[in-house]
């Protein structure tokens, strides 16, 4: 059931349009609180592999703090260099205000 997922956060603490940085077993994951939903992808941008935690988040997408790198945090793709790489993404779970991502393999 629940065995592959781990409480990272509460959605309470993390506003609309915003992001939370966690640790889930030394992997940097961002936790991101959209109108369309809440999404987690690695925290580190492909391109330039600095933190995307700050970056802007309008929609589906968050863009790179420090170059402007653009996100779909849905799927990880890129829209928008200069990254070129995709961004890992997890499987997100809520139970009432938890959030819980799915461990990796």
């Amino acid at each position: 059931m629940t065995e592959n997922y781990i409480q990272v956060a509460d959605i309470t603490d993390i506003d609309l349009n915003h992001s939370l940085s966690v640790d889930v077993d030394g992997q940097a994951i961002l936790i991101c609180n959209t109108e369309n939903g809440v999404f987690a992808v690695e925290d580190r941008c492909t391109h330039a592999d600095i933190p995307l935690c700050g970056g802007q988040i309008v929609g589906n997408f968050i863009t790179c703090p420090l170059h402007g790198a653009v996100f779909d945090l849905s799927d990880g793709s890129v829209q928008s260099p200069p990254a070129f790489e995709d961004l890992e993404t997890y499987e997100v779970k809520i139970d009432g205000t938890s959030v819980s991502v799915k461990k990796s393999k």
